[in-house]
């Protein structure tokens, strides 16, 4: 295996700890993080008084956010260490899903956490978004090179 590719790996597998990690810590529970909102509510100065009320959305859409972007990135740095293979897509597309599955496992045994399928799909999604990005960006660069 060539320097590249060991480069390539070796970030994956940093992505791939930075993501456990998420899951191992109690820090990062849906509870924690809405208390963290909650707080920063308190300095906003436009908060109502219901802000407790508006931090439940605010929460939902920062943690599906954080899903789909942490599945994107894993995504992206497993078809560049993939490439320039025929099925780097799939094989990124199907690394980021198992791994996304895996972790939610994982957070079964933990504390606080809740394993959720709905958080694979949206893993699943925020995988084959990047995706797509990166092929479409791929195909505007052999589009204006052959211009």
């Amino acid at each position: 295996m060539n320097n590249k590719k060991w480069f390539w790996w070796s970030l994956v597998a940093v992505w791939c700890a930075v993501i456990y990690s998420f899951s191992e810590s109690s820090f990062f529970t849906g509870e924690n993080t809405a208390h963290i909102l909650s707080r920063l509510f308190d300095f906003w100065p436009f908060a109502q008084d219901d802000s407790d009320e508006s931090v439940s959305p605010l929460n939902f859409i920062i943690r599906k956010c954080a899903h789909l972007s942490a599945f994107a990135i894993l995504a992206v740095l497993v078809f560049r260490a993939l490439w320039p293979h025929r099925w780097a897509y799939i094989g990124a597309w199907s690394f980021a899903v198992l791994y996304a599955a895996t972790d939610e496992w994982h957070q079964s045994f933990e504390p606080g956490r809740t394993a959720l399928f709905s958080d694979v799909v949206i893993d699943a999604c925020g995988a084959l978004v990047a995706l797509c990005c990166v092929a479409l960006l791929r195909w505007r660069k052999r589009l204006y090179a052959s211009s």
